[in-house]
């Protein structure tokens, strides 16, 4: 592994571990419950995403999240903890992002969604395979973020349980 690489993956993983610990511990000046815009007076609740991206799939058994504001860009970072030791399906996936997608407001512009098992909280899950299975025309960007052009385009998928 070279130094490059080692770096890039500390930055990553200390950067994973903030947006957890921030998400968690309901930092208010993020906003845990309300997801505030800066520009104007608008919010929407958080409360309202957790219950839908829990209610998207059994196997969703927490979820926290924060937005950010870069530019005129609004990203939701979304951080769900999976039960079971299965890896994410796409369907689970895909249930997942439009629960978001549905109850965020159109200003988000990006949706940035990272998974970790309920018996290991601090292990970070591999979505790659769930990605892989999205439509072919979208284009997530790194792991899992998407936009919100790409996120219209997925359909719904009805709740189940674990697959």
């Amino acid at each position: 592994m070279t130094l490059r690489t080692a770096r890039t993956r500390g930055v990553v993983v200390r950067l994973c571990i903030l947006l957890l610990a921030v998400s968690l511990s309901g930092c208010g000046a993020i906003g845990s419950l309300r997801g505030e815009d800066s520009r104007d007076s608008s919010t929407f609740e958080l409360q309202d995403l957790y219950d839908a991206v829990t209610a998207a799939d059994d196997r969703v058994t927490r979820a926290s999240a924060i937005v950010s504001t870069s530019g005129f860009s609004r990203t939701l970072s979304l951080v769900v903890i999976i039960d079971g030791e299965q890896t994410v399906s796409t369907s689970t996936l895909t249930a997942i992002l439009v629960a978001a997608r549905d109850t965020t407001p159109d200003k988000i512009a990006t949706i940035s969604v990272m998974a970790r098992e309920a018996t290991e909280e601090e292990r970070i899950m591999d979505l790659s395979d769930a990605v892989a299975g999205l439509p072919p025309d979208v284009t997530p960007i790194g792991a899992v973020t998407m936009t919100r052009t790409d996120l219209d385009k997925l359909s719904p998928v009805a709740p189940s349980g674990s697959e």
